[in-house]
């Protein structure tokens, strides 16, 4: 067990830690949350899924470009979320075909069609499939919650680049203009026509 002195100075040299201080260090660690907080702690990731849950994260990383902390966390809400929606339609498919084999076994003549038909007259059948379509509503919503409320977010920050690289090409342009009397112009008011919306509160 640590002496309260060797905590205290622990303490002091954490305090003293100021990060990584290189362009290349700060992506680096950037990178930490969304490669490493996504793991199958939070959420089941089979061992042959795995590979696949990889590229599916790196796939929307790549197409939203989180370029904030904000963002990059938004990106791995939206990554599990859309991958406990995958999960929820893949369990739906395989309902369906257990299903189906069971009222084949049953009766071989049965077609397809009739066997999902007959899955509405089974009480305990619709019981079972009607809380496997909660769970998949429930990942549907949060999936389509977490993609507006990243998309939102990102379009926002964008919005004020663009509104600043506006001003500042404005300030650039009037810098050396000057009146009769020696003194500088009057600086142009900020571009007024473009609208950036508020972020999405978290609910």
């Amino acid at each position: 067990m640590a002496t309260a002195a060797q905590i205290t100075a622990n303490q002091q040299n954490a305090q003293r830690s100021t990060g990584p201080r290189t362009e290349a260090g700060k992506q680096t660690v950037s990178r930490n949350a969304l490669a490493h907080g996504l793991a199958a702690k939070k959420f089941f990731v089979s061992e042959a899924d795995k590979a696949v849950f990889a590229e599916f994260r790196e796939a929307l990383a790549e197409h939203y470009q989180p370029a904030t902390d904000h963002e990059r966390a938004l990106v791995g809400e939206f990554v599990e979320a859309q991958w406990r929606l995958r999960n929820a339609r893949t369990m739906e498919t395989s309902f369906l075909e257990i299903a189906v084999e069971e009222q084949r076994k049953a009766d071989s003549t049965i077609t397809v069609e009739r066997a999902l038909a007959r899955l509405f007259m089974d009480e305990a059948l619709q019981k079972r499939m009607r809380l496997l379509m909660r769970y998949l509503a429930a990942a549907e919503r949060a999936a389509d919650k977490a993609r507006k409320q990243l998309e939102a977010v990102i379009a926002e920050r964008k919005c004020q680049e663009e509104r600043r690289a506006e001003l500042q090409a404005m300030l650039a342009l009037h810098a050396p203009v000057m009146t009769t009397a020696g003194s500088p112009a009057p600086l142009p008011a900020p571009p007024a026509d473009r609208v950036c919306s508020a972020p999405p509160q978290r609910c």
